[in-house]
């Protein structure tokens, strides 16, 4: 083993087993700048100039993990030194401070210099930096985004040359750990769609499949964030190309044309397919939880493009796509019986009820039926039980009562009682992934945890009526609000990174740390005002009350945290996950 992996003392000392170090400090990871260990001290070149403590973290044990997860630890290992490399070439492009971010106004000759010019050529990044966040991309996020497919065997140079659009919204997807570098390649993003649609009205398939990769990966965007226009922008390639129907049905000149049009239609395939199915996620997914209007509406060709991909089965995610759309018409049926569609339903739960039994059971029937072979699918896992939820909230809290009061029936009892028990298989089931595997969850996974855990956290509170005690409370202290609530603050707060970007702005983790801290203590004020007694249920983990944890995030009126219940609002960017403490609303996730 080489003196470079040791530490000085390891190294001078025989009898200590030597313990292999890994060849970057801390303060050089961190920055993303290559490190150079002096050869007189323990301490690399950059760390001895700025006096600072040089630190080398023990490396990770070969032996354990699965063959995957190694692969996924090399592709970061050679992503952050192809980075490193990069440094200086991203250093003399990064926007200065004083100037607006929004793009900059080009002359023709500036714009025809750099029309054909890519990242790679522009020297921000190299293109082994490029290869390694692509295969980095593949392994890692992908799975969460069944809708664009690149195959194992479509080498990095084959995306660059023949979907420009692609390339460029992977590598910026694919970039969550350099949140400045990530950020210019955003604007590269923004300029390269304004031109190709825009300036030069393209509607090409690239352009829509990168559309659909920037939209599902929206919470790393500079803010505001934008995805519900880039949706729009997707949607509007698919209906002008006609791809919503079959290609036998895509008549370029019905009712307007005087001769007939011979061409055949144009057709990608199994990938138009499966962006069709994605657009239409997209859209009922967002629109329904943040009660928008859905501008994709399911129409019988969706369920024809999921038979068909389900039937050939090229690739493995393709089995999914018929499930996770079947998944989302019962999430759309669902919001149907919302007093704001239905308000003739929530007159009295004797009319209410046969509705909520029958979603119920429908429900019970898809975990029986689908999720059971999906039972370790992060996407269907997460959708399902966000369905679950959806129809305590509308069977609870849509129901305007006087004074915010609740009656509690025994179909509002049942209705709290499935809440508790999908609330605690939710985050059993987050919880339990890998450490940082929210840094590849989708926009829409976003929403999802964030609409769960707030209503969570609704339900806990609601749980501790002293008239339901002896119902729920052996539920609601399984569910344990409290320990979650710790627990997703610990491991949000281990991604936020002490970077800034052009504008000194932090990124999307920072901001959704501060605003999980909101919750906890709207949730911990809440639960400080429940009589002693109404705890015996409760173990002291449950009801613990830590004033560090729970610090007041910001001046708030006591009086305005106890009237409201947390409300959910039609906002959809993640910069609002939680928005700011309003005395008419309480605390609410959104998204733009």
């Amino acid at each position: 083993m080489s003196d470079s992996s040791m530490t000085p003392d390891e190294s001078s000392d025989a009898a200590t087993p030597q313990i292999p170090m890994v060849k970057t400090c801390q303060n050089c990871a961190r920055g993303k700048i290559r490190c150079v260990r002096s050869a007189d001290s323990g301490s690399c070149q950059r760390c001895r100039r700025l006096g600072k403590e040089c630190v080398f973290r023990e490396a990770r044990s070969k032996t354990y993990g699965s063959r995957r997860d190694k692969r996924i630890d090399i592709l970061e290992e050679k992503v952050d030194q192809l980075l490193a490399r990069s440094e200086a070439a991203t250093s003399k492009r990064r926007f200065d401070q004083n100037q607006p971010y929004s793009s900059p106004s080009r002359s023709p000759a500036s714009e025809s210099q750099c029309a054909n010019k890519d990242v790679v050529d522009q020297g921000i990044l190299s293109m082994e930096a490029a290869n390694a966040l692509i295969d980095a991309y593949k392994a890692t996020m992908m799975p969460n985004l069944p809708f664009v497919i690149l195959p194992s065997d479509l080498s990095t140079e084959e995306i660059r040359r023949t979907r420009p659009v692609v390339f460029l919204t992977v590598l910026t997807a694919a970039l969550y750990d350099n949140m400045p570098l990530q950020r210019v390649l955003e604007e590269q993003v923004k300029s390269t769609i304004s031109d190709r649609m825009v300036f030069k009205g393209e509607i090409s398939f690239d352009l829509l499949q990168g559309l659909l990769i920037h939209i599902a990966w929206s919470q790393y965007h500079s803010r505001p964030r934008r995805f519900s226009q880039y949706l729009h922008l997707a949607t509007s390639i698919i209906i002008d190309r006609r791809l919503d129907r079959a290609p036998g049905m895509r008549l370029w000149q019905a009712r307007v044309g005087i001769a007939e049009n011979g061409t055949n239609p144009v057709c990608w395939g199994r990938d138009e397919q499966r962006a069709v199915i994605g657009c239409y996620y997209f859209s009922s997914s967002i629109s329904r939880i943040l009660q928008k209007l859905s501008t994709f509406p399911h129409t019988p060709y969706i369920e024809d493009c999921c038979q068909s991909l389900a039937a050939s089965s090229i690739c493995p995610s393709d089995l999914q796509l018929l499930h996770i759309v079947h998944l989302q018409q019962l999430l759309e049926s669902i919001d149907h019986l919302s007093p704001q569609n239905a308000s003739e339903l929530h007159s009295t739960d004797a009319v209410l009820e046969p509705h909520f039994r029958k979603m119920k059971a429908e429900l019970d029937h898809f975990r029986a039926d689908s999720l059971t072979a999906f039972a370790h699918n992060q996407f269907l896992v997460m959708q399902f039980h966000t369905a679950e939820l959806y129809l305590c909230q509308i069977t609870l809290f849509d129901r305007k009562t006087p004074n915010d009061s609740m009656v509690w029936s025994s179909l509002h009892v049942e209705a709290l009682s499935m809440g508790l028990v999908a609330a605690r298989q939710f985050f059993q089931f987050y919880l339990a992934l890998p450490l940082r595997s929210e840094t590849v969850f989708n926009n829409t996974q976003w929403v999802q945890a964030g609409f769960c855990l707030t209503l969570a956290a609704k339900l806990s509170v609601a749980a501790s009526d002293s008239s339901i005690d002896q119902q729920v409370a052996k539920l609601r202290d399984s569910l344990d609000m409290s320990l979650i609530l710790q627990k997703v603050i610990l491991r949000v707060q281990a991604l936020v990174s002490p970077l800034v970007d052009a504008r000194g702005e932090r990124d999307v983790f920072y901001h959704y740390h501060n605003r999980l801290k909101r919750l906890q203590w709207w949730y911990e004020t809440q639960m400080t005002q429940i009589p002693v007694q109404r705890q015996r249920h409760a173990s002291p983990t449950t009801m613990a009350y830590d004033p560090i944890l729970t610090a007041r995030p910001s001046p708030v009126l006591t009086e305005d945290l106890q009237a409201q219940w947390p409300r959910l609002l039609p906002d959809s960017t993640i910069d609002d996950l939680f928005n700011e403490w309003n005395p008419n609303m309480g605390i609410y996730f959104g998204f733009e």
